[in-house]
């Protein structure tokens, strides 16, 4: 299912690559289909550890970009950023990763990207998801 907040980021900056022709990529942009890709991890350490791993990794991803919070509290962490993919990175993915605690020293964590598909297809949300999952499950020093 997707989610509002994530449709309006994906057409902003659609409308923001357009330049001038930012209001009809607008539009255009709500008649293209999403690609939208979940996946779910735990990864063996405490929580605030995968938080400090999910910042780091966002963060890197992005070229700094800091990610906004979307939901704080004490087992349950949400953040979100603005990716590129695709063709020159030219394909705005909009980057929402969940930190769950689990255990004491066990941390789940769902991966969500979503992106808009045009007439070729690049699979941008997919192969996102699946960069920021590697990224998280790799060894970090």
């Amino acid at each position: 299912m997707l989610d509002h907040s994530e449709d309006r980021l994906l057409e902003e900056a659609l409308g923001a690559i357009a330049g001038q022709g930012r209001l009809g990529a607008k539009f255009a942009a709500r008649f293209l289909k999403h690609d939208v890709h979940e996946i779910e991890l735990r990864l063996p350490l405490s929580f605030d550890l995968a938080l400090e791993r999910v910042r780091g990794s966002l963060v890197e991803s992005t070229d700094g970009t800091d990610p906004s919070l979307l939901q704080s509290g004490a087992d349950r962490v949400a953040l979100r950023v603005m990716s590129g993919a695709g063709f020159a990175a030219m394909n705005p993915v909009v980057v929402t990763v969940t930190v769950t605690r689990v255990e004491e020293d066990s941390t789940g964590i769902r991966v969500r990207a979503v992106a808009k598909e045009g007439l070729i297809k690049q699979h941008a949300g997919e192969k996102t998801a699946q960069r920021v999952a590697s990224a998280l499950e790799g060894p970090r020093g």
